[in-house]
């Protein structure tokens, strides 16, 4: 992607004006309007008309001339998120050097959270619900299949984009709950000139995964309505996992070797005696053949029914319109619908373990047995899939109370609906009555049919329509609120104005989810169904301390406050500190210390039983010292193999949990040297402690800890049970709970150079984080769990560093970009032999070039992964035999884009 650069305070050059106010507002009375502005005006000083246009900063509600604050700010602008290539926002931030560990994408869809095709974004490791998102600086609803803790990044069309600013430090005081690793404000067009048209058509270099997009913004300007109406589809096309990873591997002292799965087509059976044995696998084979059990021999490649990329088609329609009443009154509004459609192949179902009477007409053995782990390979390429519609609507007034005092009102609503299931489930209840003769029939035409499962394609139509059925749940989210803010100066000091900010909100969120009847009547999910009300006041001042002294060309203070009330849990307050210190025109140090908190959402508190098939890495696998004798103390032996790559796991809610809090500290510092027109350079120390955490501890951390010490963890160790004959783990629990701790530091840095030289631009820019700490403890007496330089099964990589690099040149007519992607090195916390248990330093290349004949059309070209670098292997792989939140797997790809304004 293209590099992306920090606000640089010293800069006038830098200040970008925003195109809507974005303070916080609620729904109220011209009456209180005109009350609040005839108190505040006895305070206010006049000012000249023509005073610089005052805005709104991402991380401030002040209204004010210029971008001078504490806190570090990112900006992504329109031109770098169109040279990047991308057509789907998350790839876009996830590739920033701040983001880290799991959210959803197409590439890992999986493994996401709040529904499969979900898009997120998930800053400093710390979660995707610890990420607030805001749009144009006002909170949007949640998104997914139902019952959701995060937004859906596939509700906002990249084509109506004007930038992005990634707040990076806690935020609460401003923004309220959520906003602990920092804010991603997605700031769109409020203004265009005439109709612009955008496409784009890219693949990989093997021919697959197709990306197609179309944008259509139209620009209004005429006397008093200026506004911007844009409609978008993209379609992403799919990769099947096998053709960027054949098989999955498992490391041996002899290298790495392919294994299958242990659901197998055919099936199996376990005798009384102990014995294992695999039924025919060959279509068109000896129906009662059978033989021993070999792993080897039989276990299936899954890697042939999973996606390495998941097609999705969406279609995005927005518009933003501001209408000027007079001078001192504006009407604004922002709608929004998105509806995306996506799917992914799923390996074919598999039975749960049923018995089978001897005397069952079709089974070959003659002896009682357990039939399981038989794949229903007869239903054709089942498949998940999802439809989900999001709209957002919004409308607002703002205006002026006096020369220098500014009000802004809005009301906004948004809901999101969504469909998702599975193309073919199984009845596990009705396969156990097709094989039992007390219960089924052979008899053509009879209600339970008999069925023959003991071997492949031995089953009958009217077996599978008996068993199988359409799976199909519904759900959603839904958030209302309305807003007032009022922003201006109270008195003049010395040192300049003390400015000011106050606002009140009310919201209300709600969550439902309604699995099928099927899935309701077996107990494997439960249905949610939840809201919350949310009441908020904020204050927020800027006190000009000292200027225009020796070493002291400014220093202002920043004081930020917020009180807010849950019908779910009370109340809550969190503070910000602030303090700017420019030295001169070159040095300028900031900091920030503040409070932030999030508080649990919907499903955390209303969430029931639900299972899924969620990456666990089993620690008996491959298990060396004390990890390998607590789990022959626990009858799992030596030379134990786990079976795939997941455990199901019943996740839920707890009607009792609390908000968690957490503390946080940047120190940063700004130079931009005279004596080096156009450098700038950033550095920021940020530390962020949550205490009281809502954690369900993932599976593989929960299997791990209870190994090392089945004593101090026995809870952990409670919480799954084994097959008493395989010794795999069927079952596995967790439930959000208020006993954490996780800590995380480190180091952002930015330098950035600009130059012209004999008519040709150039830029530098280099971005990156260096990670110093990060660490959980389970609950208070936990050993400590560091994360640092590790890689996981299922929360991604903590690599040490994270750096991109961008380099652009360009010309009247031409542009060249290259953009260097660095992923640092990274041990496997579960350890391994030689080749997995570390990944080597990654570092992708990505290179386009655009020509602009004309001055209203231009084309680029591009290569993204230049290089075609592979995914690392890794022990604790979780799908594809790597890390598929942090590697690409698409390898080498290539695109062509047009712009095209009328």
């Amino acid at each position: 992607m293209s590099a992306v650069r920090p606000i640089n305070p010293l800069s006038s050059t830098r200040l970008q004006p925003t195109y809507a106010s974005r303070s916080k507002l609620s729904l109220v009375t011209i009456g209180l309007i005109t009350a609040i502005s005839s108190g505040l005006s006895v305070l206010s000083t006049a000012v000249n008309a023509a005073e610089m246009e005052r805005i709104s900063v991402t991380g401030s509600h002040i209204q004010r001339a210029d971008l001078e604050t504490a806190s570090p700010v990112t900006v992504i602008t329109h031109e770098q998120i169109v040279q990047s290539g991308h057509v789907n926002l998350e790839n876009l931030l996830q590739e920033i050097s701040a983001a880290a560990g799991p959210a959803g994408n197409a590439t890992n869809a999986y493994w996401t959270s709040n529904g499969y095709g979900t898009a997120q974004i998930n800053l400093r490791g710390l979660g995707i619900n610890r990420t607030l998102v805001l749009l144009n600086g006002k909170r949007v609803v949640n998104g997914g299949t139902g019952a959701n803790a995060s937004v859906d990044l596939n509700m906002i069309p990249v084509g109506m984009i004007e930038r992005i600013d990634v707040l990076k430090d806690g935020a609460s005081a401003i923004y309220g709950a959520d906003a602990i690793a920092g804010v991603i404000n997605i700031i769109t067009k409020r203004s265009q000139e005439g109709v612009k048209v955008s496409g784009k058509y890219g693949q990989t270099s093997k021919g697959d995964g197709k990306e197609k997009q179309i944008n259509v913004s139209a620009g209004i300007n005429q006397d008093k309505l200026t506004g911007v109406i844009n409609l978008s589809y993209i379609e992403t096309g799919a990769i099947v996992q096998s053709s960027r990873s054949p098989c999955p591997l498992k490391e041996s002292t002899t290298g790495l070797n392919c294994i299958g799965s242990s659901s197998t087509i055919g099936g199996r059976a376990h005798l009384s005696d102990g014995t294992e044995l695999q039924f025919n696998q060959q279509k068109g084979g000896n129906g009662d053949f059978f033989e021993a059990y070999d792993s080897n021999k039989h276990g299936l490649n899954w890697f042939n029914y999973l996606n390495a990329q998941s097609p999705m088609e969406r279609l995005n329609v927005s518009a933003s319109f501001e209408y000027e009443i007079n001078s001192r009154l504006s009407l604004y509004t922002d709608l929004l619908h998105s509806q995306r459609q996506s799917n992914q192949i799923i390996t074919p179902r598999s039975l749960k373990a049923t018995p089978v009477s001897k005397d069952f007409i079709y089974n070959p053995t003659g002896q009682d047995l357990t039939l399981k782990n038989r794949r229903l390979i007869e239903v054709d390429t089942p498949h998940f899939f999802q439809d989900v519609d999001i709209t957002q609507a919004l409308v607002g007034l703002k205006g002026q109370l006096s020369d220098n005092w500014q009000w802004d009102v809005s009301y906004s609503v948004g809901r999101n609906t969504a469909k998702d299931g599975w193309s073919s489930d199984i009845d596990h209840k009705k396969v156990a009555q097709t094989l039992d003769m007390s219960q089924c029939s052979t008899t053509p035409g009879a209600a339970i049919p008999c069925g023959d499962f003991f071997g492949a394609y031995e089953l009958s139509p009217e077996v599978i329509d008996y068993v199988t059925y359409s799976r199909l749940g519904t759900g959603g989210n839904q958030l209302s609120s309305a807003n007032l803010s009022v922003s201006g100066d109270i008195i003049d000091l010395p040192a300049g104005s003390l400015s000011s900010a106050f606002g009140i909100e009310r919201r209300n969120e709600q969550g439902w989810r309604n699995p099928d009847p099927v899935v309701l009547q077996s107990g494997a999910e439960d249905a949610i169904d939840g809201d919350v009300d949310v009441s908020e006041a904020f204050a927020e001042f800027n006190i000009p301390l000292l200027a225009d002294l020796a070493f002291i060309k400014k220093l202002d203070l920043s004081l930020a406050g917020r009180y807010s009330d849950y019908s779910s849990f009370g109340g809550q307050s969190t503070y910000k500190l602030g303090l700017v210190w420019q030295i001169n025109d070159e040095l300028m140090l900031r900091s920030v210390k503040s409070t932030a908190f999030r508080a649990p959402s919907v499903p955390e508190l209303f969430g029931g039983t639900n299972q899924e098939n969620l990456p666990t890495k089993d620690p008996c696998d491959g298990a060396t010292g004390v990890i390998a004798s607590n789990c022959l103390a626990d009858n799992v032996p030596l030379g134990f193999s786990q079976d795939g790559s997941t455990v199901l796991t019943g996740v839920g809610g707890n009607i009792n949990v609390q908000p968690e809090k957490a503390n946080t500290l940047t120190l940063g510092l700004v130079y931009e040297p005279s004596v080096i027109d156009g450098l700038s350079m950033t550095v920021d120390y940020f530390d962020i402690e949550v205490e009281n955490a809502i954690a369900s501890v993932d599976g593989s951390n929960q299997l791990r800890l209870c190994y090392t010490d089945p004593q101090l963890y026995k809870d952990f160790c409670q919480g799954f049970s084994r097959n008493p004959i395989t010794h795999q783990i069927v079952s596995l629990s967790k439930q959000p709970l208020n006993a954490a701790l996780e800590q995380v530091a480190g180091i952002d840095s930015n330098i950035s150079y600009n130059a012209e030289l004999a008519g040709m631009s150039f830029a530098i820019n280099l971005d990156a984080t260096r990670l110093l700490t990060h660490e959980n403890q389970a609950f208070p007496d936990a050993e400590p769990e560091v994360l640092l330089g590790k890689i996981t099964a299922d929360r991604g990589s903590f690599a040490k560093w994270k750096a991109n690099l961008g380099l652009k040149m360009a010309t009247a007519q031409w542009q060249g970009n290259w953009d260097v992607r660095y992923l640092g090195k990274a041990d496997d916390q579960q350890g391994g032999l030689p080749i997995g248990r570390s990944v080597p330093s990654i570092v992708y290349h990505d290179v386009s070039v655009k020509w602009s004949p004309i001055d209203n059309f231009s084309t680029a070209f591009g290569i993204d992964n230049l290089f075609d670098t592979k995914a690392p292997y890794l022990t604790s792989w979780n799908d594809a035999n790597t890390d598929v939140f942090t590697y690409d797997l698409a390898g080498r790809r290539f695109y062509l884009q047009f712009e095209l304004q009328i």
